[in-house]
């Protein structure tokens, strides 16, 4: 009992003690940073006021006001008469800046040329960092008109700029604006960048069964039939005649003819008679892109007179039906598609749904080589929604939901993918009785692997790795509405994609967990996240994604001729295998351009392993640097490097293209 007394007196003691005061934290020095810069015209280097230049950095300035709900956080400033801005009271950090205007393409810091790349500014606490230039590049425009074969303006007809660039190594047409005529017969694209442009009038019809159509009037949100039907009319692209938005429609036999919204009324389908069409035309008078004349648009540039002139052709049907595992399909999308080799963007002059007996009917085609394609993707799952607690205190509600703001995807489903493609030839006459018949997509599976000595990811991480097979050439299956959902692993670390039509992939992960950088995607021995696979109908099993934590890191300094530090410099990296400057997907792994630092300074991490040549150049004199002509140029000039998992290499570069 004593030594029990002695405890808690000691007890009552100590807490009778003042607590000893822990030194005062030093407060944290006030952000005394400073950035000044000015906004210019990019071709003639006069100032611009009135620009928002936007500051974007890990950490928010402070002593800015705030801009308010919904504007954002990063801070901005408006350039004044002389095109000058200034951000005050910044903390160290790393910032990178945008500035846009009304009639200008949206300019950055570091940015030479429009849509390129931007730099960050590294700043040190009390620096104060001047004479920060954002070169703006003015739109440009193009107009024309429309006629008919009679000379006379056609209103209402649509047609489409795309602007040429490289894409998975090679030249590709990206749909850049539309534009539609007025009652003149005269259209206008505005608010263009700069570059190198091809305009199209593009024909497509979309036909549809009467009894289709009917049924599409009075969608039902509970019925999965109906559901379903809605699916395949978003599937063509296009709502069909008798659905809201296409405000003509015509009836040929037992179809509902679409006429599109934004295109010329072709000449009238008498009973039995041949069906015209105005088929597609690129400027200026060209069936394809590929003899397209090029249409230049310099900053600011207004080109004139890009007319076109539109003529009826005679064209022909394609009928026949879709066989399904179960015999005919009903109620499925068709779509037909030009196959010339040179027919760059994907040209699709016609579309339709099956009937109730798998019958299709494609009016409207024009002669030439074409593919009948389908795609059919299962639906995703969808994540389960989160948990809802109601709670009533008086006359007051409050509601709760539960559940983690990084909720596990859900899994894959082992529904099969459904597609087609069935070669057809058109001529002068109808085809008739085409067979086209759904095969089963192929699916990959396999399991992840962690190549490392730091703790292997999560169960959940795991499940919340996606894994993505895309086409080597940069194209894309199907449309917008049918396109194939990313692959997914689950908890147990094992994958499995979505079925996929034919063609050669390259499969990557999206992104690894923390800590974990992807090495490789093998298939028998072969890395397929940098050489494709060819998919065809059997499933592929066995592949193995790797990821490593032991990343690569490339870092050194760029100077110009005259020896010093080159801030304009762009960093740019590519494969010593010249094989891997083509077909390498949406997402190459082993091309990086990064821009240097105010002081020269570069540094990328999370190469793969390999060989490399390492170049810094004047963007403005290479353009389009992932040309392989442009890549086969650099490599005379640039250094070559190996990197291994978990290196880190230094390597100085001297500019290259100062005189070109």
């Amino acid at each position: 009992m004593v030594a029990l007394d002695a405890v808690l007196l000691t007890v009552v003691i100590a807490a009778a003690q003042p607590p000893q005061a822990s030194p005062p934290a030093q407060p944290a020095p006030p952000p005394t940073a400073l950035i000044l810069g000015r906004v210019v015209d990019a071709s003639s280097g006069r100032p611009i006021a009135g620009a928002i230049v936007t500051l974007i950095g890990g950490v928010v300035a402070q002593g800015f006001p705030s801009p308010g709900p919904g504007a954002g956080t990063q801070p901005r400033a408006m350039t004044n008469a002389s095109g000058q801005f200034v951000f005050r009271k910044l903390p160290k950090g790393s910032f990178a800046l945008t500035a846009t205007k009304a009639g200008f393409a949206e300019g950055a810091y570091g940015r030479r040329r429009p849509g390129a790349s931007l730099a960050t500014l590294l700043v040190d606490a009390g620096q104060r960092v001047g004479d920060v230039v954002i070169p703006l590049w003015r739109h440009g425009s193009i107009a024309g008109t429309v006629v008919d074969e009679a000379g006379e303006p056609m209103i209402g007809v649509s047609l489409r700029a795309y602007l040429r660039r490289f894409l998975a190594g090679r030249r590709r047409l990206a749909q850049a604006a539309t534009a539609t005529t007025d009652d003149r017969g005269a259209y206008r694209f505005t608010g263009l960048l700069p570059g190198e442009y091809v305009v199209a009038f593009v024909a497509r019809e979309v036909t549809i069964p009467s009894a289709t159509a009917e049924a599409l009037r009075t969608p039902s949100s509970n019925d999965p039939a109906s559901q379903a039907l809605m699916r395949e009319r978003l599937a063509l692209g296009s709502g069909p005649g008798a659905f809201p938005g296409t405000p003509v429609a015509m009836q040929v036999g037992g179809l509902v003819r679409q006429i599109d919204q934004f295109g010329p009324v072709p000449p009238a389908v008498a009973d039995g008679g041949p069906v015209f069409i105005y088929p597609t035309l690129f400027y200026p008078a060209a069936p394809t892109a590929a003899r397209a004349a090029v249409v230049t648009i310099a900053s600011g540039q207004e080109r004139d007179s890009v007319d076109f002139s539109l003529h009826p052709v005679r064209a022909s049907t394609v009928s026949g039906t879709l066989i399904g595992p179960e015999g005919p399909a009903a109620n499925v999308a068709l779509r037909l598609v030009s196959a010339s080799e040179d027919s760059q963007p994907e040209i699709e002059p016609a579309a339709t749904m099956t009937g109730a007996a798998g019958e299709f009917t494609l009016l409207g085609v024009p002669a030439g080589p074409y593919v009948i394609k389908v795609l059919r993707v299962p639906r995703a799952a969808a994540p389960p929604p989160p948990a809802m607690t109601q709670v009533q205190v008086g006359s007051s509600m409050t509601i709760t939901t539960s559940g983690s703001p990084v909720a596990t995807p859900p899994p894959v489903t082992d529904e099969p993918t459904w597609f087609a493609e069935t070669a057809v030839s058109v001529a002068d006459a109808d085809v008739t009785g085409v067979i086209v018949s759904l095969q089963r997509g192929a699916r990959l599976t396999g399991r992840l692997e962690f190549d490392g000595t730091i703790e292997r990811p999560e169960p959940a991480a795991l499940a919340r790795i996606s894994i993505v097979a895309e086409r080597a050439d940069g194209a894309t299956s199907g449309t917008p509405f049918t396109s194939i959902p990313p692959g997914r692993a689950d908890e147990s670390g094992t994958f499995k994609t979505y079925g996929l039509p034919p063609g050669r992939y390259l499969v990557r992960a999206l992104a690894g967990p923390p800590g974990w950088t992807l090495k490789s995607v093998t298939s028998e021995g072969r890395d397929i996240s940098d050489h494709p696979i060819d998919l065809r109908a059997a499933d592929v099993a066995n592949v193995v994604v790797t990821f490593t934590d032991r990343p690569t890191k490339l870092s050194g300094v760029a100077r110009g001729s005259d020896g010093n530090v080159d801030p304009n410099a762009l960093i740019v990296i590519f494969p010593a295998d010249n094989t891997n400057w083509r077909d390498f997907g949406f997402n190459t792994r082993r091309m990086r351009g990064v821009r240097a630092g105010k002081d020269g300074t570069f540094s990328v991490s999370g190469l793969p392993a390999g060989d490399y040549y390492v170049a810094a150049i004047k963007e403005e004199s290479y353009g389009q640097w992932q040309d392989p002509q442009v890549l086969e140029e650099l490599s005379r000039g640039a250094a070559q490097i190996r990197l291994s998992d978990g290196e880190t290499i230094t390597q100085n570069l001297k500019t290259l293209g100062g005189g070109r």
